[in-house]
C-alpha cells in the first residue's frame, strides 16, 4: 500500500494530491478493516483469486446465467446440464454448437456467497469503489437488495459502474506495479442489507484534511430537513464521523458517504470516494468546493450543508449519478490516456481551478 505523498502545492494551505494514491486508499477493501466499528457489516471477496472465471464471463457479451448458481451444496450441474452432456457423448456430430449453449457456473464463488447470505440475510453488492445502483431497475422492486448469487451477477453484469470499476482496477494494477506498490485485487463486497431512509444520507467533502462542505445525497425535497436546528445537528454528527475517518484513513482529499440514524445521534460510514471527476458532487460543483476550501482556510467555521429547499428545486436538479456521466472536459483530458497520464493532467486541472 502506498505511503502518503503530497502532490504539487497549489496555493498556501491547499494541496493537490496524487489521484493514484487516492484510488488505492479509497478502495472499500482498504478502509473497511480500519473503520469496521463504524460501517455496516461487510465481507470482501478477491474475485481474481477465488473465481477468475467470473471476470472472464463478466467481459463477455450477453447475460447468460445458470440456475445452478443459486443451488446449495457441492452439486453444480442441473438435470438439464446432465442431459445435455449425455446427448453430446452419444452424438458424433462435430458441428453441433453445444458449447455456445453452456451456461456459466461459479461453484467456489457461489458457495462463498451462499455462506455470507446465510450469515447476513440479504446483501448489498459493490466492487472496489462502486455499487451497481445504475442497474437497480433490473431486479424486482428497483433495488440492489440481493438474496441469491444470480441476483448479484445480474446486477454487476448490467451495471456501467461495475464495468468502470473493473477497468479502473486493471489500470491501477499496472500503475502500482510501476511504482512498486501492492497490486489491488478486483474485489466483490457484500454488505448486510438494512433499510436506510434516503433523507438521512449525506456526502461530506474533504480537502487537505479538512471537511469543507456537506450535501444531501437524495435529490428530493424533505420538509424535516429544513429546520435550522436539525441542520445543525446533522453538521455536528457528520463532523464527528469525519473525525473518526481521518484518524484511520490517511487520505487528505476525499468524499465520505454517511448515513445518520433516525434520531441523528449516530451514524455509519457507507463509503469513501476519491476526490476525482467520477465522484458525484450532488448539490455542489467542484469550483464551489474549492471556494469552500479557501473560505475555511481563511476563517474556520462549520462546513456548510446544502439540502434541497423546495419541490421546485428538486424537479430542476440534475439526476442522481449525473456526474458519473463524465463531463466533456474530463473526457478531453482522459481520452486515450493511461491512468498515470490522466492523474497528472487532473492535478493540473485542479490547480487551475484553485488559482482561478
Amino acid at each position: 500500500m502506498p505511503v502518503a505523498q503530497d502532490g504539487p502545492s497549489a496555493e498556501e494551505g491547499v494541496s493537490v494530491h496524487d489521484p493514484i494514491e487516492a484510488l488505492c486508499l479509497s478502495q472499500y477493501g482498504y478502509w473497511y478493516p480500519k473503520l469496521r466499528r463504524y460501517a455496516p457489516k461487510s465481507t470482501i471477496i478477491n474475485l481474481d483469486e477465488l473465481q477468475p472465471q467470473f471476470l472472464e464471463w463478466f467481459e463477455e457479451d450477453g447475460v447468460v446465467l445458470s440456475e445452478a448458481n443459486d443451488l446449495r451444496g457441492p452439486q453444480t450441474k442441473t438435470r438439464r446440464d446432465v442431459n445435455q452432456e449425455a446427448r453430446e457423448v452419444l452424438s458424433d456430430n462435430d458441428s453441433d454448437d453445444s458449447d455456445s449453449n453452456k451456461q456459466p457456473q461459479f461453484p467456489e464463488l457461489n458457495a462463498r456467497i451462499h455462506d455470507i447470505i446465510d450469515k447476513y440475510g440479504p446483501v448489498f453488492p459493490k466492487l472496489n469503489w462502486s455499487a451497481p445502483l445504475d442497474a437497480a431497475w433490473i431486479l424486482p422492486g428497483n433495488t440492489i437488495r440481493c438474496q441469491t448469487p444470480n441476483d448479484i451477477y445480474l446486477l454487476l453484469k448490467s451495471s456501467d459502474f461495475a464495468v468502470k470499476d473493473i477497468e479502473q482496477v486493471k489500470e491501477l494494477q499496472k500503475e502500482c506495479e510501476i511504482r512498486g506498490w501492492a497490486k489491488p485485487h478486483v474485489q466483490l463486497v457484500l454488505k448486510k442489507w438494512f433499510e436506510m431512509p434516503r433523507s438521512h444520507e449525506f456526502r461530506a467533502f474533504v480537502r487537505d484534511g479538512r471537511m469543507i462542505a456537506i450535501s444531501q445525497r437524495d435529490i428530493t425535497f424533505y420538509e424535516h430537513l429544513q429546520d435550522t436546528s436539525t441542520q445543525e445537528r446533522i453538521q455536528d454528527q457528520i463532523y464527528n464521523m469525519f473525525n473518526l475517518v481521518k484518524e484511520e484513513v490517511p487520505l487528505p482529499d476525499m468524499a465520505i458517504d454517511i448515513y445518520l440514524t433516525r434520531n441523528l445521534d449516530s451514524g455509519f460510514v457507507i463509503d469513501i470516494n476519491p476526490y476525482l471527476p467520477r465522484t458525484d458532487t450532488f448539490l455542489w460543483t467542484f469550483e464551489e468546493l474549492e471556494e469552500c476550501a479557501h473560505t475555511l482556510l481563511e476563517a474556520p467555521h462549520k462546513a456548510p450543508l446544502r439540502v434541497i429547499t423546495s419541490s421546485a428545486q428538486a424537479s430542476q436538479s440534475q439526476p442522481t449519478y449525473s456526474f458519473n456521466m463524465v463531463p466533456s472536459d474530463v473526457v478531453q483530458i482522459g481520452s486515450g490516456q493511461s491512468i498515470a497520464e490522466f492523474a497528472s493532467d487532473w492535478q493540473k486541472e485542479l490547480a487551475t481551478a484553485i488559482n482561478d
